[in-house]
Order: structure tokens, then C-alpha cells, then sequence
């Protein structure tokens, strides 16, 4: 059995396609990283192809080859490396064009759709727009505008939103076996998102996001240059400096939270919720604010040929002088 976390919204609106009979050749799936986008394309995909009466029956030959992801009549195509390029288009281009084996539908989810090249989506967009009776597209990105427009116009959007913390803590405790008292707080934690939730079950994750909140505590109690002698820390962590940095400005913005509202039910980091006080007592409006900035633009310079060492060491006297 498949079950659905939350996104009732979403679920009416497939209901409604699937029982009126009105499906449309090609969905865009819309919303941040971590929602499910991913997870109920296959199931929308699942209720289409359904051969009962309610959909989906998880029983029927299609049904089951969907759970078992084994689908003949299904295809999900994901990015190469960095991209999704003209030549994986055009072997959509030619598949489509054939009838599915066994299916009321031949489904194509497109999943970072939003990683096509300007020529896969140029060499998309009559298919997309003219594909035989038979064929459905379901296209998923984080934002329509990733899209090029022509390609966003051909598509009827669905749009993902963040889930209610219950949700989130029922499917903690009942797909990830976690208890009631530590979902409650992984749930607040991830901030609506699956994605996030999974994340922070996992252990090397808690592991760094512990050890990282605790080194911004000990680069906080640092005086003038010794706080250099933090660099160790990144070193030792330098292929998880993405989410070092990530984490930084999620408790960060939890301290200007608490310091505008003063009420710790608005924070994200409960479980640091003694420290985020402190800090708002310690630090300015601005001087967050400058931290939080060059935090943000270290991240986009990651990409770039800049000195390790040297950009970790400025961020720390960064931190430490606010400036």
C-alpha cells in the first residue's frame, strides 16, 4: 500500500482530472525541493493507468508494476549530471510516437524538468504541445520561471505547498519509525518539507548539523584572531561546507526571528533555543544581518576558483566582528 502524506489539495485536483476523464496532455509540478513533487507524479501516474474502478486500486497489473516501478508504459527521466540534454529529448521525441504496450496512458515524468538546455526544451515543445491521444507529460520543477515560457505555456500547473507540522510528525513516526517526542521536534524542524524530514533522521546528518551549531557556539565565545583557530573545523568538513553554511544562516535567521518576535514557537531550531536567546541579546539587527550577507555570499563563491582556507578565515572574522 502507497500512502499520502498530507497535500490534499493536490489529491482533489487528481481526483477531479482522473474521474472526469479530462487529462490533459502535460502537468507542471511546482514547488521547492522536498515537498513530494517526485513522489505523487508516479502516484497521479499510478491513478491514471488504474484498471478498477477506484483509483488508484494498488492491486491491479498496473498498480503493482507502478509500486514495483517496472511500468512498461511509464518513463521517468532524470537530469545527466547537471542537465537533461537535446539527445534525451529526442529519444522522447521518437518513444512517444509508439503506442504504450498496455496502458490507457504513456507517461512521461520529467523529474528538475527546469535542467533541460534551451535546445532540449526548444526540441520539446511540439511534442509537448501536439503528443498522440495516448501520451501525458508531467513535468517537475521548483519554479515555473526556470522554464522557458513557451514551455510553461503548454502545461497545466500544480502547484506543491509546504505541509502542516502533524503531517510531517505522522509520517516521521509512521514511514520512518521515530518516536512521538523527538518527531514533534524533527517535524518543527523541517519546516513543512519531506525532504528536510528525511534528512534530519538520518544519522551522519544529525551528526554534522550537532557538530555545526556546536562550532558556531564556540566561534561566538572567540576573542580577535583566535577565532582562526576555527578553521580546523572546516577543514576536517570541507565537502559538507554547503550545509555547514545552510545550517549557520537557518539558526541565524531563527535569532532575528526571536529577536523581532521574542516568541520561540516562530523558530526553527527548538533544540538550540538557548542559544538562538543569547545571541539576540548579543547581536544587533545589522550586525546579523551583515553576518547572515556573508554567509550567503560565501556560499555563491563555492562554485568559483577562490582560496579554501582563505575565504573560510575571512567569514570567521566576518562573524566574529559582524563588520
Amino acid at each position: 500500500m502507497v500512502k499520502v502524506y498530507g497535500h490534499e489539495d493536490v489529491l482533489k485536483v487528481f481526483n477531479n482530472i482522473v474521474s472526469k476523464g479530462k487529462i490533459s496532455n502535460a502537468y507542471l509540478f511546482v514547488g521547492e525541493e522536498g515537498l513530494g513533487k517526485r513522489f505523487l507524479a508516479e502516484y497521479f501516474a499510478m491513478m491514471v493507468n488504474c484498471k478498477s474502478d477506484k483509483k488508484p486500486c494498488f492491486a491491479c497489473s498496473s498498480c503493482l508494476k507502478m509500486m514495483k516501478k517496472s511500468h512498461p508504459d511509464v518513463f521517468v527521466i532524470e537530469p545527466e549530471g547537471d542537465a537533461i540534454k537535446v539527445d534525451t529529448i529526442r529519444y522522447i521525441n521518437g518513444e512517444i510516437n509508439i503506442k504504450p504496450y498496455e496502458s490507457f496512458k504513456k507517461i512521461f515524468i520529467i523529474d528538475r524538468a527546469d535542467k533541460m538546455t534551451t535546445a532540449a526544451q526548444n526540441a520539446f515543445l511540439k511534442t509537448l504541445e501536439e503528443p498522440p491521444s495516448y501520451g501525458l507529460f508531467i513535468l517537475i520543477s521548483p519554479r515555473a520561471e526556470l522554464l522557458l515560457p513557451t514551455v510553461v505555456s503548454r502545461c497545466n500547473i500544480i502547484r506543491f505547498k509546504k505541509e502542516r507540522e502533524e503531517v510531517i510528525k505522522e509520517y516521521l513516526v509512521d514511514e520512518k519509525g521515530v518516536k512521538e517526542e523527538e518527531a514533534a521536534i524533527l517535524a518543527h524542524l523541517a519546516d513543512g518539507n519531506f525532504g528536510e524530514a528525511n534528512r534530519l533522521v538520518e544519522e551522519e546528518y544529525k551528526k554534522l548539523r550537532s557538530n555545526t551549531l556546536s562550532e558556531l557556539e564556540r566561534i561566538f565565545q572567540k576573542k580577535g584572531f583566535e577565532v582562526l583557530d576555527e578553521y580546523e573545523f572546516f577543514e576536517q568538513n570541507k565537502e559538507h561546507i554547503e550545509e555547514i553554511l545552510r545550517i549557520f544562516i537557518s539558526l541565524l535567521r531563527d535569532v532575528l526571528v526571536y529577536k523581532t518576535t521574542e516568541d520561540l514557537r516562530f523558530i526553527r531550531n527548538v533544540d538550540f533555543s538557548n542559544f538562538i536567546k543569547k545571541l539576540s541579546e548579543e547581536l544587533t539587527f545589522e550586525r546579523l544581518s551583515n553576518i547572515i550577507n556573508k554567509i550567503e555570499q560565501l556560499n555563491l563563491q563555492l562554485d568559483s576558483n577562490i582560496n579554501y582556507q582563505l575565504a573560510v578565515e575571512n567569514l570567521l572574522l566576518d562573524i566574529l566582528g559582524g563588520q
